[in-house]
């Protein structure tokens, strides 16, 4: 029996989220829903209905979302080549390929890139383990025992492949530099966008494994840098690689591979996947793999196809005709009732044995970005296209469920056997990305009219995730995924919006936000978009914060919650003798002497005062305009978010 479909139109979840397109001097600059900019301008405009202002003074919600791509970067590939010479300079060991004027950064000294090495290898190999350990040892040996090298100042004629180790080596020696506890003793120079980006073009005139893994570790730099434009763009070509190598069909078909190149193959490819699907859904633009088109067994997990029972050409040896390659295709009713998921059967059942646990949190962020992937195009796609199937979105929800309650279990206590303390350490890392899926799948009926059901419920579901993304976030030491920022920044919305249209308690939400605010202060210490998120929800905290007056007008009142919609009532009168009077947008509440032992923050008031508020007195003394050019600000400005 086919499965019913619910037309757009007869479903109140039709009123969709929509993209973003911002004219440019001769371009554009697109961010599609999935970003969160529709739920940015949503609040804004809750917020902005107490206030006079034009939509047109509202800063752009697009500021706080996708990435901080440097426009100036090149975009164009080189004429393509195959020897380069590179140059080591003689005093600080500045890498460059002469024929190219491209620079690669400085070599740190070898105590130094051990310790990068290792930051790097323990905090984003385990989640995105493309490379062999042991190889990137190797090469990394290699170089530093290079007598020429090491001399400075000669100029070296390299080949291709060691063209490729040395942009792998720089981007690890950076990442690790950026997630180190204590950077000042690890100083590496920034490396170029443009320059990166440009060489790693003309590096890709091959579709070997040691290209794959080059343009994946340019794009992972520039993903931990928050340049995520730069790296879809690395994307773009990424995905070709990987199809002309075939990397999309699982080496385990093919018996002429040895273990060893299937396993690399495998995380090579899911790890493209993984990061595929985080650029999707930060950016709001389509995947570049189709689930429909990937045969590949998760690593981590049972191994569908046995090479012994294949020719070949990988090809099942007991399969003839029509059948052959259709063991593995869901049946009709259940590729319709999940959506294209053909390949979902091949991570349902972990894989026992000695070594995996290693991989089980590359399998579960895989996993994440294959439900994602499922909620993109449900809630995501071009508007003609999207129709929301009522069983289809429950069976995205029951699998969401499914996949967290498969998580590794919390310890509970040091001393427990078995624990694997890797997997332990990346668990609130997995909890971060559930509750995001969560806030993505429901946070579409935020846009709903506020009388329906839909919206009341969404709301709440959307509070509580974000209340456990705080948490989860505050139990990682090191916020080093750029996922977090989004995470933190929506979180803060969310709860920011429930308290504003009183469907929450102000004086509990505050505490939230300043937790969200002491993770984003964290966060500024690498990601410069963190802080201008954390001036936008400093300025909603005060606003929270400030004394206001219920008067006859309530956040939400029963007229409201019963769809009537009436009207707001308008300070059109001023009381001259009240305290709290606001004269010519100069507010007289007294403010909070600036801080003294964290001069690179705003003050938040040593003293809260959670007394009656009213809607239509929010953002009386905002200047909108200002909000999030910080960096612009005079070093007296009485808004200080930051220091220099």
């Amino acid at each position: 029996m086919e499965i019913p479909k619910t037309e757009a139109e007869d479903s109140p979840a039709s009123n969709h989220e929509t993209g973003s397109l911002i004219p440019e001097a001769g371009s554009s600059r697109f961010i599609g829903s999935s970003s969160g900019v529709y739920f940015i301008n949503t609040v804004k405009q809750a917020f902005a209905s107490s206030r006079q202002y034009e939509g047109s003074l509202l800063p752009a919600a697009e500021e706080t979302v996708g990435g901080e791509d440097d426009d100036a970067s090149a975009r164009n590939s080189p004429e393509r080549g195959t020897h380069y010479e590179v140059i080591i300079g003689a005093h600080n060991n500045t890498v460059e390929i002469i024929n190219r004027s491209t620079q690669l950064g400085s070599l740190p000294t070898y105590d130094t890139a051990q310790l990068l090495a290792v930051e790097y290898f323990q905090t984003w190999h385990p989640i995105l383990p493309f490379l062999s350990g042991q190889d990137f040892l190797q090469d990394l040996d290699a170089l530093y025992s290079d007598s020429k090298v090491m001399k400075g100042g000669n100029r070296i004629a390299v080949d291709r492949t060691r063209t490729c180790y040395l942009v792998i080596l720089q981007c690890v020696f950076s990442m690790g530099a950026f997630t180190t506890s204590n950077p000042s003793s690890t100083q590496t120079s920034v490396l170029s966008k443009s320059d990166l980006l440009s060489l790693v073009g003309s590096l890709a005139s091959r579709h070997d494994l040691l290209s794959v893994q080059t343009v994946l570790a340019a794009q992972l730099y520039c993903i931990s840098t928050m340049n995520l434009r730069t790296a879809s763009s690395l994307g773009g070509l990424l995905s070709k690689l990987v199809y002309h190598a075939g990397l999309h069909r699982c080496p385990y078909r093919y018996p002429q591979l040895s273990n060893e190149d299937r396993d690399l193959r495998k995380r090579i490819f899911w790890s493209a996947y993984a990061l595929d699907r985080y650029l999707a859904q930060s950016l709001g633009i389509p995947v570049s793999f189709l689930d429909s088109e990937i045969d590949v067994c998760v690593s981590g997990r049972s191994e569908k196809h046995d090479t012994e029972s294949l020719n070949t050409n990988g090809v099942p040896a007991r399969a003839t005709g029509a059948n052959s390659g259709a063991s593995n295709q869901s049946s009709p009713s259940t590729a319709n009732a999940h959506g294209s998921d053909a390949t979902r059967s091949h991570a349902d059942e972990p894989r026992d044995g000695p070594g995996n646990n290693r991989e089980v949190i590359l399998a579960n962020f895989v996993e994440y970005g294959r439900l994602l992937g499922r909620a993109l195009e449900i809630y995501h796609a071009s508007l003609h296209s999207r129709n929301h199937d009522s069983r289809k979105i429950l069976f995205l929800r029951s699998d969401i469920d499914k996949w967290f309650n498969s998580f590794p279990e919390e310890p509970t206590g040091h001393g427990d056997p078995g624990v694997d303390m890797q997997v332990t350490r990346f668990l609130p890392f997995l909890h971060v990305l559930y509750e995001q899926l969560i806030i993505s799948i429901n946070r579409p009926s935020l846009s709903l009219p506020r009388s329906a059901p839909e919206f009341h419920h969404g709301l709440q579901v959307t509070i509580r995730a974000a209340k456990r993304t705080i948490l989860a976030l505050e139990k990682q030491p090191n916020l080093f995924w750029p996922g977090y920022l989004s995470a933190c920044w929506m979180s803060g919305l969310i709860v920011s919006f429930a308290c504003q249209i009183g469907l929450y308690n102000t004086r509990q939400g505050s505490q939230e936000i300043l937790r969200c605010l002491d993770l984003l202060r964290r966060m500024s210490e690498r990601w410069k978009s963190a802080k201008r998120c954390y001036a936008a929800l400093s300025t909603l905290l005060s606003d929270l914060q400030r004394p206001k007056r219920r008067a006859d007008s309530e956040a939400m009142t029963e007229d409201e919650l019963n769809g009537q919609n009436p009207k707001r009532r308008r300070r059109d009168s001023i009381d001259l003798d009240s305290p709290n009077t606001v004269q010519a947008g100069v507010s007289t509440t007294p403010r909070a002497p600036p801080a003294t032992q964290n001069p690179g923050f705003a003050p938040f008031p040593p003293s809260i005062n959670y007394g009656d508020w009213d809607v239509n007195d929010f953002f009386q003394d905002i200047s909108w305009e200002n909000l999030f050019e910080i960096g612009d600000m005079p070093q007296n400005a009485g808004l200080q978010f930051f220091a220099g």
